[in-house]
């Protein structure tokens, strides 16, 4: 899916929406997996429904009791490396202002 155009709350409630999905196509409770992930039912529940805000730790723990935790590696690609003199050589080549 494509959240650029969407609002923060929007992305929300979509990720909540996807994490409850994934829960209960496993067959889990929330109390089973705040147990696994030792992240509150109450947060659990709250961020399904779009209403939370959850830290980035707590998201964490909750695609790791999943089994999704490898999925966040496609959200940022790992970019080619730039040595320092790559980097020296591309200021050099950057237009001056006119003085």
């Amino acid at each position: 899916m494509d959240y650029g155009a969407f609002l923060n709350q929007d992305i929300l409630e979509d990720l909540g929406s996807k994490l409850k999905q994934r829960r209960l196509n496993q067959n889990l409770s929330s109390a089973s997996l705040a147990k696994s992930s030792g992240v509150s039912v109450r947060t659990i529940l709250g961020f399904e429904r779009g209403e939370k805000n959850i830290s980035l730790v707590n998201f964490i723990e909750l695609l790791r009791a999943l089994d999704l935790l490898n999925n966040l590696a496609n959200l940022i690609t790992d970019l080619p490396l730039v040595s320092p003199l790559e980097m020296i050589e591309n200021e050099k080549k950057k237009r001056q202002r006119a003085r």
